[in-house]
């Protein structure tokens, strides 16, 4: 079972988060400034930082010195910020802990091999995917996901194949926020993603086409129990144009799921 509590802050919207007698407002207003620098190769300066998220300059200022005296925000020449390393060993204990990514890998390099297309894994983080580890064969792909980046629930086919991991309470509470955060989305994809659920039940995949990325098509397998405390699913994504719907469901899809109960099998067996 994995570690949920239907009483968990991340589940409050904004208005009744940031209401909470708990909430520590400092805290968060630090981490928004982190959070601005999410694009690759962002660099920010006070009063951009400011206008993003509506603060005073003096409130950033005294944000910004604070992070960049702890090592996440590193200053240039020209006065702007960049994420700092210290941001990178704040991730690093997790990531080293998923034994998975090691274990896994061998067999995501051979699959990503075949299908000519990156082979990743993903686990929630609240109303997002977060990938974990993505492998990527000879061929160079734009689509490939590094580590840290993020895909979303309702369209895309780890975002659908990790919902169905998710234990049922938790699935209830996800999918309530997403009708209410993304009611565009919801709209359009919650049937789509239903039908996901039949699908893998059935056949322990779902194939998504065109719904993330009109250049990209995927399937998506979740694990059926969770890895150090949390659900996570597989997927594997190739270009629109060099496959079909019967290659996808005939040949890809299963290749998946043999890769993920392999996959379970190994992770049983450490436990043992």
């Amino acid at each position: 079972m994995s570690e949920f509590n239907d009483a968990s802050p991340e589940f409050l919207d904004t208005e009744a988060l940031s209401d909470h007698p708990q909430f520590a407002s400092t805290l968060a207003h630090g981490l928004a400034v982190l959070g601005c620098f999410a694009g690759a190769g962002t660099t920010l300066g006070n009063k951009d930082i400011a206008e993003r998220l509506g603060m005073t300059r003096p409130t950033v200022s005294r944000l910004t010195f604070t992070l960049m005296g702890l090592g996440y925000l590193r200053r240039d020449r020209s006065g702007k910020y960049s994420l700092g390393l210290a941001v990178l060993t704040l991730g690093y204990p997790l990531l080293s802990q998923m034994t998975i990514r090691q274990m896994a890998a061998p067999e995501m390099m051979e699959l990503a091999q075949y299908a000519r297309g990156p082979v990743s894994i993903g686990t929630r983080d609240r109303l997002q995917v977060v990938y974990v580890e993505t492998v990527q064969g000879r061929e160079v792909s734009s689509n490939k996901p590094d580590i840290g980046s993020t895909r979303p629930f309702l369209r895309s086919a780890i975002g659908r194949a990790l919902l169905y991991a998710l234990d049922p309470r938790e699935r209830t509470m996800v999918l309530e926020r997403l009708r209410e955060a993304q009611p565009d989305d919801w709209a359009k994809y919650r049937v789509p993603m239903e039908l996901a659920q039949r699908q893998i039940a059935e056949q322990g995949f779902c194939v998504v086409e065109g719904e993330w990325s009109p250049s990209y098509s995927g399937v998506g397998v979740p694990l059926r129990q969770p890895v150090h405390g949390m659900p996570m699913a597989l997927n594997l994504t190739v270009p629109a144009y060099a496959t079909d719907r019967e290659h996808l469901e005939k040949n890809l899809g299963p290749r998946l799921v043999s890769l993920v109960r392999n996959i379970e099998s190994k992770l049983g067996s450490e436990a043992a």
